[in-house]
């Protein structure tokens, strides 16, 4: 014979604990088992440094690892070179500006195939005119769909800070790319998120599993370039 189910407020109270608990379960179960691939595009301008496919590739399969093995639970992204690394030329040079900036987005735009492309520069000082500090510099800048679902990331051989880690600096762009912002926390809970409010380089050589993204972030990136539009995700002033 069942249980009887408790009646009145307390019932309905243990009704509606017993329903969130579910769908935080289901959440969990969504996060950890949804899986997906990315493959992308690499161009990078004539002027900077050659890049093999063996350098791309060892920087993807290390952002891939660092969301697989993200702490608590596994937010199961992979991404996937797509093609031979392509060279282009603008007419201003290797430095991405107000005035190129669009052009160097439109670069290989065509290639067909792939979720998203990656162009590779020696400085990038514009990105978007709506961030708290639009001529940079900056490490990367991400244009989601309807513009151009493009990243332009300084060459890996070019960072201003040593040591500068793409396998974070990469996912982060791509974050952008599926619309998320940054983290905002002046208390500093969130200081190893991968999509921190400033610079990825006090990262560097921390283990993977000490850079996190949130249940929120890994749904979003499992979604794709275009689920949402970015919104601005400048460094804010005085961080």
């Amino acid at each position: 014979m069942p249980a009887a189910q408790p009646r009145g407020p307390a019932g309905g109270i243990m009704q509606i604990a017993a329903v969130i608990i579910s769908l935080a379960v289901l959440m969990c179960v969504e996060a950890a088992s949804a899986q997906t691939t990315y493959r992308l595009s690499v161009s990078r301008h004539d002027a900077v440094a050659d890049l093999s496919d063996a350098d791309v590739k060892r920087i993807l399969s290390r952002a891939s690892k660092m969301l697989q093995r993200n702490t608590g639970f596994a937010c199961n992204v992979t991404f996937k070179l797509k093609g031979p690394i392509r060279t282009f030329a603008s007419p201003d040079g290797p430095i991405v500006n107000r005035d190129n900036i669009d052009a160097v987005h439109l670069v290989d735009a065509d290639v067909t195939g792939v979720d998203f492309h990656v162009k590779l520069v020696k400085e990038i000082h514009f990105c978007r005119p709506d961030l708290p500090n639009p001529d940079g510099p900056f490490e990367g800048c991400s244009y989601s769909p309807p513009d151009f679902r493009s990243m332009i990331l300084v060459h890996p051989n070019l960072h201003t800070a040593p040591k500068y880690p793409d396998h974070l600096l990469w996912p982060h762009e791509f974050g952008h790319l599926t619309g998320l912002g940054h983290r905002r926390d002046p208390f500093g809970h969130d200081r190893r998120a991968l999509m921190t409010p400033c610079s990825l380089a006090e990262f560097a050589g921390l283990p993977a599993t000490r850079v996190r993204v949130n249940r929120r972030e890994c749904r979003r990136l499992l979604s794709g370039p275009g689920a949402q539009a970015a919104e601005a995700f400048g460094c804010p002033s005085g961080i």
